[in-house]
């Protein structure tokens, strides 16, 4: 053992990495553009390195409003494991023009196999936003799970539109295809005979036996009826940002189309049955499904037949009918503002 003298540093982490952070509070615009570049599962990885990682990533624009003003959209991508298929920059881009990619109304919506923006109409209209089960993608296309399971958003064959070539890299040409589709037909068709035969022979023996149960062959994914659940079942909310105003606009409805269609006061559908009532669309339904920028709306009540005919909305229960929300007058900005002051 032996005496001497000794020291403790008065700032341990002057030449080591924690200096760093006290050099420069800036992220370099450079790393922003790689940033963006980087889906929601990257990003989230890259935050939690360190405290360096996690300014750089909390001080890019885009991420954070796109955490603080829409934290559900963003859950949803997460939880139906769609976070690692889209770059942020992509994203991003959506949330601040208000218009439905496919049409010139204003998209509340995002679809999520292409991540776009969209609206009530084209969901439920457009083939290019039809989904299928996957037992129905395999039987129309000739796939197995494994097929659907290698491929990924925006060619996801459980929507309509990217099933046909995915397909067509499993059999080849059409004709391929469509013999695939037959072969599973006849396999179906022989499967329920066999079951039927053997059904029959223990009735014929006296013993008991539960009629065989034969599988609807739907020959179309267009003229399945099932197919109609599946609308907007990829869709999430997702609200609109101006930037210039700097206001978060989630859509607004007229209240008059909505009370209109809900109180079956509309004469544009068949009234036959409930599943006719429920596959068609007519413009009654459609109005009443329609969401609208705030500004936009003193248009729509002008030419609104629903508006003109001056309905009593007030049911005594929240003061409102229909849908959550409660109601609000929209007039011209500078009518409005008079009748404010």
């Amino acid at each position: 053992m032996a005496s001497g003298t000794a020291y403790r540093c008065l700032q341990p982490g002057i030449c080591v990495l924690n200096l760093y952070p006290e050099q420069s509070q800036e992220t370099p615009p450079i790393l922003h553009e790689i940033l963006l570049n980087l889906d929601l599962t990257s990003i989230g990885m890259l935050r939690r390195v360190d405290t360096i990682m996690r300014r750089a990533v909390e001080s890019l624009p885009a991420y954070s409003l796109l955490r603080a003003l829409a934290p559900d959209t963003l859950e949803v991508i997460e939880a139906v494991k769609c976070s690692g298929y889209f770059p942020i920059r992509q994203l991003f881009a959506e949330l601040c023009p208000p218009w439905c990619r496919t049409c010139p109304d204003f998209g509340p919506f995002l679809y999520l196999p292409t991540l776009t923006r969209s609206c009530y109409k084209c969901n439920f209209l457009r083939p290019e936003y039809q989904l299928a089960t996957v037992g129905d993608v395999c039987w129309h296309f000739g796939l197995t799970p494994r097929d659907i399971s290698r491929s990924a958003p925006p060619d996801h064959p459980r929507t309509r539109p990217a099933a046909p070539p995915t397909g067509r890299r499993v059999h080849g040409p059409p004709e391929a295809m469509q013999r695939a589709h037959e072969a599973r037909i006849q396999q179906r068709y022989d499967d329920y005979t066999r079951r039927w035969e053997q059904y029959q022979q223990k009735l014929f023996e006296g013993g008991k036996s539960h009629r065989p149960w034969r599988r609807i062959v739907h020959e179309s994914l267009l003229n399945n009826r099932a197919a109609d659940v599946w609308r907007m079942e990829a869709t999430v909310a997702f609200p609109y940002w101006d930037r210039q105003t700097r206001i978060l606009e989630p859509g607004a409805y007229c209240r008059a189309c909505t009370y209109h269609w809900e109180e079956w006061f509309a004469d544009d559908w068949n009234p036959g049955t409930v599943s006719a009532f429920w596959n068609t669309h007519p413009p009654s339904r459609e109005a009443a499904y329609r969401a609208f920028l705030e500004q936009d709306l003193p248009a729509h009540f002008r030419g609104c037949a629903a508006v003109k005919a001056n309905d009593d909305f007030d049911t005594g229960e929240d003061g409102a009918y229909g849908w959550d929300g409660p109601d609000f007058v929209v007039g011209p900005r500078d009518v409005t503002a008079a009748g404010l002051k």
